[in-house]
């Protein structure tokens, strides 16, 4: 035996799950196939003195726990405030602060009729009840729909989950909000995962929630110096811990004898032995690719080529020499640059949007959210200059004619267009820009059809069935395997949970 615990990827829930299982006493080794860890939550210098967060450019879900068990405040983890989004419309209104009182802003306070008011505080009412329901679940294997029954029952919380497991989201919109002003406000919830969601991806929320006992919230905002300032903690936490991280050492295939996996043959062909392996791949790459056919059954192979991938987005980063104007806002003209500035997302632009992704088309409108990051955090630019991140969404991960690489420029081209339509010094202020496509991110990230979640966040794959109920408590069905990417519960973003529970797992059984 070479060593204990075998991690395939060294994520940021790769490097949570070493840091806990190195902590517990047991050897544990990490291989990573690019040359740094840290997977979608990294840093990178595109140009010279301009960092971005390549991929994953926020965090809003690292639990209290885990920053207090590996001390990432005390290894240099720091956050940069991220205000509330604005989301302009093409027609010169847009949807900005309750406290902002313009004709233009269609959120201000004392627009809303006394049933509207009544519909938007029932809607809140009914999202609490579901959300703190769920929130308990975050540290530890997700339970069954039974037990969430048993907890809900007598309580506001009962009819709530009925409620979300039967009706999408757009079905909720038409039952508690009663005007089709509100229903457009309230368009874009779930817009990022499907056209209409099922209710249940609102309990997604919950990994937001205070931790109970304390009231502490996780961090949101954007860490100082970028995300790869996560990964680098977390990093030097399971270092600390004993666990060894070895890159440009990809993984090629894992080992399985007498039905159970003990170990993996690297890329180099070489081998290593271990009494566990833990995958943090996402669930198409770990069971279609590392695992030779003979070793998945037949029809968990078909329900794991069925999970939600396709759905998928792309990203433009930009170096800029000014600040983007945008026509339409008229309070604080800083106010934009602290959080994010979504254009568009109708519920017609999003019907036009998945109709085109499903297609294999890039949608000609997508929904855009734009950031600045170095607004807040000056160090990522030079002086004189700001870091645009801006994620669009939805995106087929692959074209039915031509493909990503193909298409890029003129994707860019049109992306930039319509932002400037929003801010018209836009186009004239990119000094250097890069478009990566759901195929770079694949290729680079390591995320099946760029699917920035493993698995898409549709309340189809949450909870007891993410990403399916015989995967769901972190086990593979073959001895030996355990899974600690982000396809695990509660999800993707970077909070690291599904690394934590993994790993506690991991320890139960040895």
């Amino acid at each position: 035996m070479d060593t204990d615990v075998i991690i395939v990827g060294a994520g940021h829930n790769g490097l949570v799950a070493a840091a806990y299982l190195a902590r517990a006493g047991l050897r544990v080794d990490l291989f990573e196939r690019r040359p740094f860890a840290g997977g979608a939550a990294i840093t990178e210098e595109l140009w010279p003195g301009f960092r971005f967060s390549t991929c994953a450019h926020m965090t809003h879900a690292i639990h209290p726990k885990i920053i207090r068990d590996l001390r990432l405040y005390g290894r240099g983890l720091a956050m940069c405030t991220r205000e509330a989004g604005i989301r302009l419309c093409p027609d010169g209104t847009y949807y900005g602060p309750g406290d902002h009182a313009s004709p233009r802003n269609l959120s201000a306070e004392g627009r809303l009729t006394a049933e509207e008011q009544a519909g938007v505080r029932r809607y809140g009412e009914f999202k609490r009840a579901l959300i703190d329901l769920f929130a308990p679940y975050r540290l530890g294997p997700p339970p069954t729909l039974e037990e969430v029954r048993a907890k809900a029952a007598g309580t506001p919380a009962a009819e709530a989950l009925e409620r979300a497991l039967m009706t999408r989201i757009r079905g909720l919109h038409e039952a508690f909000l009663p005007s089709e002003f509100l229903r457009e406000m309230y368009a874009g919830e779930g817009v990022a995962v499907g056209r209409n969601p099922l209710g249940l991806h609102l309990a997604y929320s919950s990994i937001n929630r205070p931790e109970e006992g304390t009231g502490e919230e996780p961090p949101y905002g954007y860490p100082q110096g970028g995300m790869g300032v996560v990964s680098r903690v977390m990093e030097e936490a399971a270092e600390e811990a004993g666990a060894r991280v070895h890159v440009n050492r990809g993984v090629d295939r894992f080992l399985v004898e007498d039905g159970q996996v003990i170990g993996v043959r690297l890329e180099d062909g070489s081998v290593v032995r271990s009494r566990v392996v833990v995958s943090n791949l996402d669930p198409k790459r770990t069971f279609l690719k590392l695992l030779a056919p003979e070793h998945v059954e037949g029809g968990l192979r078909r329900r794991i080529e069925g999970l939600i991938t396709h759905v998928s987005c792309y990203k433009f980063l930009a170096v800029i020499s000014e600040l983007p104007r945008w026509s339409a806002w008229d309070g604080d003209p800083n106010r934009p640059h602290r959080g994010s500035v979504v254009l568009g997302h109708s519920r017609a632009g999003i019907d036009a949007a998945y109709d085109d992704m499903e297609g294999g088309r890039p949608p000609r409108a997508p929904v855009i959210s734009f950031s600045i990051p170095s607004f807040t955090d000056p160090g990522l630019t030079q002086p004189g200059y700001h870091t645009a991140s801006i994620w669009i969404y939805p995106a087929p991960a692959r074209l039915r004619e031509g493909t990503w690489d193909e298409a890029r420029e003129r994707v860019a081209e049109r992306l930039i267009d319509q932002i400037t339509a929003y801010a018209p010094n836009f186009r004239g202020a990119i000094r250097d820009y890069r478009l990566r496509t759901p195929l770079d991110m694949e290729r680079e990230n390591g995320l099946t059809d760029g699917c920035i979640w493993h698995v898409q966040h549709a309340g189809e794959h949450l909870f007891w069935n993410r990403p399916l109920p015989e995967l769901a408590a972190y086990r593979a069905p073959l001895k030996g395997l355990y899974l600690c990417g982000a396809g695990q519960h509660p999800g993707g973003e970077v909070s690291g949970l599904p690394g934590h529970n993994a790993a506690q797992e991991v320890l139960k059984d040895l």
